[in-house]
Protein backbone atom coordinates (compact mmCIF):
# COMPACT_ATOMS: atom_id res chain seq x y z
CA UNK A 1 0.00 0.00 0.00
CA UNK A 2 1.27 3.45 -0.90
CA UNK A 3 -0.05 6.63 0.75
CA UNK A 4 0.48 10.09 -0.70
CA UNK A 5 -1.33 13.42 -1.00
CA UNK A 6 -3.09 14.54 -4.18
CA UNK A 7 -3.31 18.04 -5.67
CA UNK A 8 -6.22 18.90 -3.31
CA UNK A 9 -4.19 17.85 -0.23
CA UNK A 10 -6.39 14.77 0.25
CA UNK A 11 -4.93 11.36 1.10
CA UNK A 12 -4.38 9.17 -1.94
CA UNK A 13 -3.97 5.44 -1.35
CA UNK A 14 -2.67 3.26 -4.19
CA UNK A 15 -1.83 -0.44 -4.40
CA UNK A 16 -4.21 -1.25 -1.50
CA UNK A 17 -4.76 -4.90 -2.44
CA UNK A 18 -4.95 -5.99 1.21
CA UNK A 19 -7.77 -3.55 1.89
CA UNK A 20 -8.56 -0.62 4.14
CA UNK A 21 -11.25 -0.61 6.81
CA UNK A 22 -13.21 2.16 8.50
CA UNK A 23 -15.39 2.06 11.62
CA UNK A 24 -17.48 4.88 13.07
CA UNK A 25 -17.81 5.51 16.80
CA UNK A 26 -21.30 3.96 16.69
CA UNK A 27 -20.03 0.75 15.01
CA UNK A 28 -20.84 1.29 11.31
CA UNK A 29 -18.21 -0.47 9.18
CA UNK A 30 -16.91 -0.04 5.63
CA UNK A 31 -14.00 -1.83 3.99
CA UNK A 32 -12.56 -1.52 0.49
CA UNK A 33 -9.78 -3.19 -1.49
CA UNK A 34 -8.43 -2.78 -5.00
CA UNK A 35 -8.40 -5.49 -7.62
CA UNK A 36 -6.55 -5.49 -10.95
CA UNK A 37 -9.63 -3.75 -12.36
CA UNK A 38 -12.17 -2.18 -10.05
CA UNK A 39 -12.79 -2.59 -6.35
CA UNK A 40 -14.52 -4.86 -3.85
CA UNK A 41 -16.11 -3.31 -0.80
CA UNK A 42 -18.05 -4.36 2.26
CA UNK A 43 -20.62 -2.14 3.92
CA UNK A 44 -22.08 -3.45 7.18
CA UNK A 45 -21.45 -7.08 6.18
CA UNK A 46 -22.72 -6.85 2.58
CA UNK A 47 -20.20 -7.32 -0.26
CA UNK A 48 -20.20 -5.37 -3.53
CA UNK A 49 -18.02 -5.16 -6.65
CA UNK A 50 -17.42 -1.75 -8.27
CA UNK A 51 -16.09 -2.14 -11.79
CA UNK A 52 -16.55 -0.39 -15.12
CA UNK A 53 -18.91 2.22 -13.67
CA UNK A 54 -21.26 -0.39 -12.12
CA UNK A 55 -21.85 -1.58 -8.55
CA UNK A 56 -22.86 -5.23 -8.34
CA UNK A 57 -23.86 -7.09 -5.15
CA UNK A 58 -21.73 -10.13 -4.34
CA UNK A 59 -22.27 -13.13 -2.10
CA UNK A 60 -19.87 -15.19 -0.01
CA UNK A 61 -19.66 -18.92 -0.65
CA UNK A 62 -18.12 -21.78 1.29
CA UNK A 63 -14.34 -21.38 1.51
CA UNK A 64 -14.61 -17.56 1.59
CA UNK A 65 -14.85 -17.29 -2.18
CA UNK A 66 -16.75 -14.18 -3.22
CA UNK A 67 -18.86 -14.44 -6.35
CA UNK A 68 -20.98 -11.92 -8.20
CA UNK A 69 -24.68 -12.06 -7.42
CA UNK A 70 -26.30 -13.06 -10.70
CA UNK A 71 -29.97 -12.49 -9.97
CA UNK A 72 -31.26 -8.91 -9.77
CA UNK A 73 -27.88 -7.09 -9.88
CA UNK A 74 -29.53 -3.67 -9.56
CA UNK A 75 -30.95 -4.51 -6.11
CA UNK A 76 -28.41 -3.19 -3.63
CA UNK A 77 -30.45 -3.93 -0.49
Amino acid sequence: MKISVDEDNELLITEAYSGVGFKTSDGETFGICMRDTGYEFNYMGKWFEAKGGHIIPMKRNVGYTIKRETNNPANLT
